[in-house]
């Protein structure tokens, strides 16, 4: 019977001693060391190692919430982890062409939060009139103005 404890066991032991190294090609489990009393992980180098989904999209941070901006406010502090406050960030993500989020970074409608520390981790929407609720982010529409800055 092939959904055994027996016979799972058996077929990794297999699959592990046939790929050994190649498992972690990548070398992510050492990017995830315990270093003293806190976990200090290098989230950012592995995201640019592995990818599970190989979509070749990117990410834009939609901060409309007050928990969103005051994670982003956190990356001014000294001593901030990059990591801990991406997870904080996770449920503000939207994925878009990396094209998409170069159009909104030209016409000024997304910057980098905290670019000089973090490089570009952090891409955040500006223009708050290009995200709906109903439909998400009109990255289509990122080299045209969106209403708000169209009036006078």
């Amino acid at each position: 019977d092939w959904l055994t404890p027996d016979a799972i066991r058996d077929y990794f032991t297999e699959v592990y001693w046939r790929l050994g190294d190649r498992l972690d090609a990548e070398e992510i489990l050492a990017a995830f060391r315990l270093n003293g009393a806190e976990a200090d992980f290098a989230y950012r180098s592995v995201a640019e190692r592995f990818r599970m989904i190989k979509s070749g999209m990117v990410t834009v941070i939609v901060a409309r919430e007050a928990k969103a901006r005051k994670a982003l406010e956190q990356l001014g502090l000294d001593g901030a982890r990059a990591g801990r406050i991406a997870r904080k960030l996770q449920p503000f993500l939207v994925q878009v062409p990396p094209r998409a989020r170069a159009k909104l970074l030209a016409a000024g409608h997304a910057v980098f939060a905290q670019e000089t520390r973090f490089g570009d981790q952090f891409c955040v929407l500006l223009s708050e009139g290009l995200y709906r609720e109903d439909t998400g982010l009109l990255w289509e529409d990122a080299e045209y103005l969106g209403l708000e800055d169209s009036i006078i």
